[in-house]
């Protein structure tokens, strides 16, 4: 559980099989951003109740040091420069050194903002959508 982005979360959650099993890592995150894996499990995601997903462990498993890997280089790396990438350059000092028109900085600022809530937004919703069970109808069939 997670109050303001400090607690523990579900990250590295692998692709769901057609049981609705996968594995995901259980880590302390600060401010959302991974601080420490915790445990690595094999679960089941159930039909979601409230917010968040909802999950059952069948089993645990030890730590994936590449999933470790990857968790902190996308929560410290790449998620971060997605969200926050046009920051610096809205900073007025930024924009004059590069010689940007004063008349397009407001606008700028503006869209910089809109793209922050954005990036937030879809990177939440495609974690979510992680850990949503596949509706029967989408199993594969064979």
């Amino acid at each position: 559980m997670r109050i303001n982005g400090i607690g523990t979360t579900l990250l590295g959650i692998g692709p769901l099989n057609p049981e609705n099993r996968a594995m995901a890592t259980l880590w302390f995150t600060f401010v959302f951003l991974p601080v420490c894996p915790l445990r690595r499990y094999y679960l089941t995601f159930l039909p979601p109740q409230g917010n968040g997903f909802t999950y059952r462990i069948l089993e645990r498993r030890r730590l994936d040091p590449w999933d470790v890997f990857k968790t902190y280089v996308f929560g410290w790396l790449v998620y971060p420069t997605l969200v926050f990438w046009p920051f610096p350059i809205a900073v007025i000092e930024v924009w004059e050194a590069l010689g940007l028109p004063a008349r397009l900085h407001i606008p700028f600022v503006v869209v910089t903002i809109i793209w922050m809530i954005g990036a937030v937004n879809v990177l939440h919703i495609l974690h979510y959508r992680r850990g949503e069970p596949r509706s029967p109808s989408a199993r594969p069939r064979g």
